[in-house]
């Protein structure tokens, strides 16, 4: 096989670091290929060489990448198709970030080797025995009635549901504020220094174990606008639904009237049609005015949020609707996004650039926070990121990729805050939630309040609002890409629709 033996050799080393599956009889079959000679006495013995090294050539590539955890080559290519190719600075920095020196300069150790090796004695045999061992080693890992246990937790959630009914006893009215902030995980805020940020502590409600299960905007968004029934397939929620799994529907039903924002007007993303067509939500407001505060990776402008804010509160003032409820989608923390004025972003260390932005946003949000304390009305806000940005890659994924949900994306922190004057005639104190949680325990949380609306004076009792929440196991899942939590270990479900066990270093 010649220097091919370092091909496999390499894979082997990836495959024990991690980075990279090992599908066992498609690499036996290519060695098979690479091996068998080309018959002399075919009279196009001469086309028939090169052209099989072309071939090989493509073959190894695409085994490769069937190998790799990326998602498909056709679902990628049509991915740039869809929203474009990125920025060259974006495309620079994502390479330098995704390189692990380690294992670069291990595999230049291997190749060495091999260049070495393949002069004194034949590598072929060496690999093949090497090969023939993965079968061993991935036996080793139970992956026994995984589809049994997801199938059983997609049917046990079909029969979960969250209504929203009118109040028990007529309370004061309440606004609801739906914060939806793209890209930011407790392993985020973990890894720029911001998880106990005092921002945190201004939340009544304070879950740290919420998993939002798509790692992706758009998904994310319909999971949240049809919170109130149970958590779906990836491909069912972009299928119609039941009326009362739609929380926005639910909410007209009960006198409120619907808003949404967004920061950005992205139109490769369909991201309006998606909220609207599968979650009901209603158009959104114009951006038309507002100064661009940044560019996403993509180029796309991404407007100041808190004048949006401002916008949409000057909106409600002069509005007559006893009850509102605002869904704005924030899009600042992005993967690849900059400031607009600052030509030379891509130079700069990614985590100190998120840093910034993740204290302007919530510095934008203390202030408006502010504003609405000082107007006398009744809020409820809730602030619920879409899923992390994953500053920190793994083995099996670089940094800003997200094509795999794993738990550190998706484990976000979601905040419910009151504001009106019910609120301060008595301290509250934070509770916090820390069991297994997901969108169905935010709608529940919602339910309760309008039953028995929260302001009125005496303070705010929280505990009971916060009782007996339904938990939901962790089941993250993207079109490609599916993670499972059974006991305390992870499995992916990829794109060869086969389970693997995920080391403990991936899912740290």
């Amino acid at each position: 096989m010649g220097l091919w033996s370092f091909y496999f050799l390499g894979k082997l080393f990836l495959f024990l670091w991690g980075a990279l599956r090992f599908h066992f009889f498609l690499n036996l079959l290519f060695i098979v290929f690479l091996v068998l000679p080309a018959p002399k006495r075919l009279p196009l013995h001469r086309v028939l060489k090169p052209g099989k090294l072309v071939l090989s050539f493509v073959f190894g590539f695409f085994l490769l990448w069937y190998d790799s955890y990326f998602p498909p080559l056709i679902y990628t290519i049509r991915t740039f198709q869809q929203i474009g190719i990125p920025e060259k600075e974006y495309i620079y920095r994502f390479i330098i970030n995704a390189l692990n020196p380690i294992a670069i300069v291990i595999l230049i150790i291997i190749l060495a080797l091999s260049i070495y090796l393949n002069k004194r004695i034949k590598l072929t045999p060496v690999v093949v025995i090497l090969v023939l061992l993965v079968p061993l080693y991935e036996f080793t890992q139970k992956k026994e009635g995984l589809t049994e246990y997801l199938n059983a937790f997609h049917q046990s959630e079909s029969k979960r549901a969250v209504s929203f009914e009118q109040p028990i006893i007529k309370g004061p009215d309440f606004d609801i504020l739906i914060l939806h902030i793209c890209s930011l995980s407790w392993d985020d805020l973990r890894t720029v220094g911001q998880e106990n940020h005092p921002f945190f502590r201004e939340f009544d409600i304070l879950f740290t174990n919420f998993n939002s299960v798509s790692s992706y905007t758009n998904p994310s968004a319909i999971r949240l606008l049809r919170a109130n029934c149970g958590q779906q397939k990836h491909e069912a929620i972009y299928q119609d639904a039941p009326k009362e799994c739609f929380m926005l529907e639910n909410l007209r039903s009960l006198d409120y009237q619907t808003h949404t924002a967004i920061d950005n007007d992205a139109p490769a993303y369909r991201f309006i049609e998606d909220i609207m067509n599968y979650g009901r939500a209603s158009a959104p407001m114009s951006l038309k005015g507002i100064p661009v505060q940044q560019y996403d990776f993509d180029k796309t402008p991404i407007y100041n949020d808190l004048l949006i804010l401002e916008r949409w509160w000057d909106m409600r003032q002069k509005s007559d609707a006893e009850r509102v409820v605002l869904y704005f989608d924030i899009t600042t923390l992005h993967g690849g996004s900059h400031w607009a004025q600052e030509k030379d972003w891509w130079k700069r260390d990614r985590p100190t650039l998120y840093k910034e932005f993740l204290l302007n946003l919530f510095a934008n949000l203390g202030k408006f926070f502010q504003q609405l304390e000082s107007s006398g009305r009744n809020f409820v806000i809730v602030f619920i990121p879409e899923h992390g940005i994953a500053l920190r890659g793994t083995s099996i994924q670089a940094p800003d990729l997200r094509d795999i949900p794993l738990p550190q994306i998706t484990t976000i922190p979601v905040g419910i805050k009151f504001i009106g004057p019910g609120y301060y005639d008595t301290p509250v104190q934070q509770e916090i939630i820390d069991k297994p949680a997901s969108y169905m325990a935010l709608a529940q949380i919602l339910a309760s309040f309008l039953r028995e609306p929260p302001f009125g004076a005496g303070g705010i009792p929280i505990k009971p609002y916060v009782a007996d929440l339904p938990e939901t196991r962790f089941v993250a899942e993207n079109q490609e890409a599916l993670v499972v939590k059974r006991d305390s270990e992870y499995y992916l479900l990829g794109k060869e629709k086969s389970w693997s066990k995920l080391p403990a270093s991936v899912v740290r």
